[in-house]
């Protein structure tokens, strides 16, 4: 009974100490991986609000808004570089054998990590499916109202601008203040094309949405496709954008303030898969963090993240197949699948008898890394891209 009751004392010590490495390194690498993003979407707003598209003044919400949906992303990237250090600097400076010692396997090893990988699922869960959601469409609602905004006051007469990407065209002769004269609009989208030509146009605001008045003019509708084509004369036509719902009505207008969303479903499907991995990630890291006295607590990192990149980026691909598709019934659980099936053959390598195949002594062989940094290039230019 005392040696049992002291071999759970230990155990528990090595429970704690485990997982108080892996929390701090877990939140130091999201803390540095949030920073970098932060970072890069401030530079890549600055750069939108120098060339006009943009108002400065919005940046600092928009990137707050965006705070929930960077961190639901970079939780499991953060939470497997964590298990995947720690376990490898416990291989690697040999202090896995106080964890042999006393009975444990890898698999005890998951089990210690457990509760952690459930409080991150948890969060990332609550993130991923009311929070997230939520405020990325808030800022997308700010940045698309205000862009517009500030295309059409920062306009000056007598020349052609693009609005949104191309999805729209607008010219006037003269402008004064928040009135354009001898107008021209172009707007083409999947539902059609519409061009507007007025004598003039007026643009008032307050809180819930923008007006777009124009005055003594013609409406064509569907001149770039073989639908009906339509024209009309007015002598007022008002085309409202609803703040709250990021869309034009009356003339076909809201993809030029949409972010073309993937379907529900796809949506839906990805949300649940973002926390799903971190099931999958835990028994990665702690198999994969098994090293070689000699080969260093680091030399896991680049083959972490090939199968990290990868994972992410077959849950991107499914993602896409399923928005063109949604009627597609097997979702993105083939993905999970697949990793499930690498780490069943983690699970069972000893008796399968795969640890002096071929495949794993390819990764002991020099130009393994070199292979690992090119595909891991390949696929950030795919993701990026």
């Amino acid at each position: 009974m005392h040696h049992s009751s002291q071999g759970m004392y230990k155990k528990n010590i090595l429970s704690k100490s485990l997982n108080m490495e892996v929390l701090k390194t877990s939140s130091s690498i999201l803390m540095i991986l949030f920073l970098l993003v932060v970072g890069s979407r401030f530079v890549g707003y600055f750069e939108k609000a120098a060339e006009g598209l943009m108002d400065p003044s919005i940046i600092f919400g928009v990137i707050f808004l965006r705070f929930p949906d960077f961190i639901t992303l970079l939780i499991p990237l953060s939470f497997f570089l964590g298990i995947l250090i720690s376990i490898s600097r416990l291989y690697a400076e040999r202090e896995i054998y106080g964890y042999i010692s006393v009975g444990l396997s890898q698999l005890d090893l998951v089990k210690f990590l457990a509760p952690q990988a459930f409080i991150y699922f948890s969060i990332t869960l609550m993130l991923s499916l009311y929070i997230a959601p939520y405020t990325k469409a808030l800022s997308q609602e700010l940045i698309s109202i205000d862009s517009f905004e500030e295309q059409i006051e920062s306009m000056k007469p007598e020349k052609l601008y693009v609005l949104e990407g191309g999805r729209a065209f607008i010219y006037a002769k003269d402008i004064n203040k928040d009135v354009l004269s001898e107008i021209k609009l172009l707007i083409s989208d999947k539902n059609g094309s519409s061009f507007v030509v007025a004598d003039q146009l007026q643009i008032s605001k307050n809180k819930s949405q923008l007006n777009l008045d124009f005055k003594n003019g013609i409406l064509y509708k569907g001149i770039f496709s073989n639908q009906k084509q339509v024209t009309s004369s007015f002598k007022s036509l008002t085309s409202p954008i609803e703040r709250d719902m990021n869309r034009v009505d009356g003339l076909n207008m809201s993809k030029i303030f949409d972010y073309s969303d993937l379907s529900a479903r796809a949506n839906l499907h990805w949300n649940l898969s973002i926390p799903s991995t971190l099931i999958i990630l835990l028994f990665l890291g702690v198999f994969m963090g098994a090293v070689k006295p000699r080969q260093g607590r680091f030399s896991v990192i680049l083959p972490g993240m090939l199968i990290y990149t990868s994972y992410l980026s077959l849950l991107i691909l499914g993602r896409e197949s399923l928005a063109s598709n949604p009627d597609s019934g097997i979702g993105l659980w083939w993905v999970h699948l697949i990793f499930g099936l690498l780490v069943a053959l983690y699970l069972f390598k000893n008796s399968l008898q795969v640890a002096n195949t071929k495949i794993l002594l390819f990764r002991e062989h020099e130009y393994f890394k070199y292979f690992v940094v090119l595909v891991l290039i390949l696929i950030l230019f795919w993701i990026i891209s």
